[in-house]
């Protein structure tokens, strides 16, 4: 009579065991304790607990995720295989981030069942979380590729000029001077044979500091319009002929980035909940007398270049964007081309292009861009691509999500290196 009680608790202690078992053979792929301190930063965490609690799916096609990793490869192709990307306290070459995504794009190749996926991942690479993650959270936001009219002469209709980057703008690499200013520079002009700061926003706009210094590309009619190209980074102008004119980011003033949209809430314009780039328009096009003193209070001026590329516009890395792959980190931080996780909240539009909720999203990114408004660990800017849907969507996104970085194993490198698949 006691048997099969006797029986069935033998049964619960063997299943007991095997599955610690299994989870102390799974947790030992893991890094240790005494790794997660020896390889964290005060920027980027080592995680050192099962995937598949951060790593939730991916809600698009592989093959955009193939396309956006092989810019990224083409990236490090082009640079000197010694170049050194940092991940928390380790150091990567360029070579070893080329084999890192060598090895993942073989993992996701087998069409394996994503649990599967987790566990190879698990088993070969790190995970790093942006410190923000455990703090107020990583802040998403959206950028696109806006069209606007314009011309290539200057007319009564289409006045506002759009700059090259000038000839007496200089850079100065901070890197060269000192380790921890690797990846900071300095913007400046020579001023009766002194440095001084490049120009601002006002002066460009108002007192045409750069005839004679730096040509003009195009002509727009509206100075919001090129105000939010600016923002985007790039952008395409539609000439009255129709044909269309990529331009695309060549540098800045160097001065820093001011929100207009966070003056808008400062002032008590506008509430924070109701700021977008369409909020902001709309704004400073009824509030014309306004609309300068605004526009200037953002210093930061972006200059461009003309880009034949029809593949889509670039980020920092010079390399195509693939709309809803690449995200915008801050380069001081986060490492260039490197492969990332996103997890966050996109809007939800109607037929008439009201914003009704929001939906949950998760998938792979890769960093292939910067932007001014992008500083800090908790800040995440997603490309949207080009058309209505990426002009609402990048406009109204504004969502606290988090941001994970992948990278393969030394050894799984050095392994591949030699014995590559």
């Amino acid at each position: 009579m006691f048997y099969p009680k006797f029986i069935i608790l033998i049964i619960s202690v063997v299943v007991l065991i095997n599955g610690c078992s299994k989870q102390l053979t799974d947790l030992s792929n893991l890094p240790t304790h005494q790794q997660v301190s020896q390889f964290s930063s005060s920027s980027m965490v080592l995680v050192n607990k099962p995937f598949h609690l951060f790593l939730k799916g991916d809600d698009l096609s592989q093959d955009s995720l193939k396309k956006s990793i092989n810019y990224s490869i083409s990236y490090l192709k082009r640079i000197p295989a010694n170049s050194i990307f940092q991940f928390g306290k380790l150091e990567y070459s360029a070579e070893e981030m080329i084999a890192s995504f060598e090895i993942f794009l073989e993992l996701i190749k087998s069409e394996q069942q994503y649990a599967v996926l987790i566990k190879e991942l698990e088993k070969k690479f790190y995970l790093f979380k942006s410190v923000a993650n455990d703090e107020d959270g990583v802040l998403f936001t959206g950028y696109y590729e806006p069209i606007f009219k314009g011309n290539l002469e200057k007319t009564d209709k289409f006045n506002v000029p759009v700059y090259e980057l000038p000839s007496d703008l200089q850079v100065l690499e901070l890197g060269e001077y000192r380790d921890s200013l690797k990846n900071r520079t300095i913007v400046y002009r020579m001023k009766d044979d002194r440095i001084a700061p490049y120009h601002t926003r006002k002066e460009i706009m108002e007192d045409g500091v750069l005839e004679g210094k730096s040509k003009v590309l195009a002509w727009m009619e509206d100075p919001i319009d090129l105000f939010f190209m600016q923002i985007q980074g790039s952008g395409i102008v539609q000439l009255p002929d129709g044909k269309l004119l990529r331009l695309s980011y060549n540098g800045s003033n160097g001065h820093n980035y001011s929100s207009i949209g966070k003056l808008l809430v400062d002032e008590d314009i506008m509430d924070l909940k109701d700021v977008s780039m369409e909020s902001i328009r709309q704004y400073l096009n009824d509030h014309t007398e306004a609309r300068d003193r605004i526009l200037y209070h953002n210093k930061s001026y972006t200059f461009f270049n003309i880009d034949d590329d029809t593949r889509g516009p670039k980020g920092n890395i010079n390399v195509p964007l693939t709309e809803h792959r690449s995200i915008a980190t801050d380069a001081s931080i986060f490492p260039k081309s490197a492969l990332a996780y996103i997890e966050s909240e996109i809007p939800v539009f109607e037929e008439s292009w009201q914003a009704v909720s929001n939906s949950s999203f998760a998938r792979f990114a890769v960093i292939q861009d910067t932007g001014g408004a992008i500083k800090g660990s908790g800040r995440v800017d997603l490309f949207w691509g080009r058309g209505k849907l990426a002009e609402k969507s990048a406009g109204r996104m504004r969502s606290v999500g988090k941001l994970y970085i992948l990278i393969a194993k030394k050894q799984e490198i050095s392994d591949y290196l030699t014995n590559p698949l």
